[in-house]
């Protein structure tokens, strides 16, 4: 139908055009009034069709091209977000995540039985090893663990049907302190600190140098129906998603605020 009404608008401002050509230079009054009115039909016509056809649309698109560029401005979407659907990767893409670390790592997590096995079922090299490098470098970390005996935590357990995680939560920090303290006896710059939260962590945060430009951290929520260490991770960093990160950045310092040394 478009296509019609593109060729009727031609034939009219090609009609009204040859009349007023026409027309054009010829004396008398009738011949003037022809002209006026040859160029009032394409005008009147041709024009208001054209406007309607193209300049609508190029309304239509700049007004699509300015809001792109709008969220694109206020969600700083230029670069994606890296999601892993099938949960936390494994000790050597972790030991790799935090390797350029230049002063801090925080780890939240309720129990943070993953990163206890880490240390105390894998080889030295896929995990503690990296980490001592870390810490010989004047890195400090900090682990930080939902309160055992909260009640928040308590009242989790029960709702995913976990009794025990209060007991593991407990578990943990005495098996991250003893691990702390076999790095300290060997003598490095960065220290290993186990901290308790009142708060109940609602997922899972890596961060690393939040403070720095080079910043990055791995977030993962904890779903109801899956373990823990299955939840969807996405890795975010500062350089990418500065607003973004800030807020995790923000999280992790009120949770650190909150919680006492084990």
């Amino acid at each position: 139908m478009r296509r019609y009404r593109s060729v009727l608008a031609v034939c009219v401002l090609l009609a009204g055009l040859s009349l007023a050509l026409l027309s054009n230079g010829r004396d008398g009054f009738w011949w003037a009034a022809l002209n006026e009115l040859a160029l009032f039909a394409a005008a009147g016509i041709a024009i208001p069709f054209y406007y309607d056809l193209f300049l609508r649309d190029a309304e239509r698109q700049r007004f699509l091209d300015e809001m792109t560029t709008l969220l694109d401005d206020r969600l700083d979407t230029g670069q994606r977000i890296r999601v892993r659907a099938e949960g936390r990767p494994g000790p050597a893409e972790k030991a790799e995540f935090q390797r350029e670390a230049r002063s801090e790592i925080i780890e939240i997590g309720v129990a943070l039985r993953s990163l206890v096995s880490l240390y105390v079922s894998r080889p030295e090299e896929d995990y503690a090893g990296p980490v001592r490098r870390l810490l010989s470098r004047g890195v400090d970390i900090t682990y930080i663990v939902a309160d055992p005996g909260s009640d928040l935590l308590a009242a989790y357990a029960t709702s995913i049907g976990d009794p025990d995680l209060p007991a593991l939560a407990a578990h943990s920090v005495r098996q991250l302190t003893d691990i702390a303290q076999r790095f300290a006896a060997e003598g490095h710059p960065g220290k290993i600190a186990v901290r308790i939260t009142g708060h109940l962590p609602t997922g899972y945060l890596n961060i690393v140098d939040p403070d720095a430009d080079t910043g990055r951290c791995r977030v993962s929520p904890y779903l109801a129906g899956l373990r823990r260490a299955d939840s969807p991770v996405s890795d975010i960093l500062r350089a990418d998603h500065p607003e973004l990160f800030a807020r995790y950045a923000a999280h992790a310092r009120t949770v650190l605020a909150d919680s006492r040394p084990a």
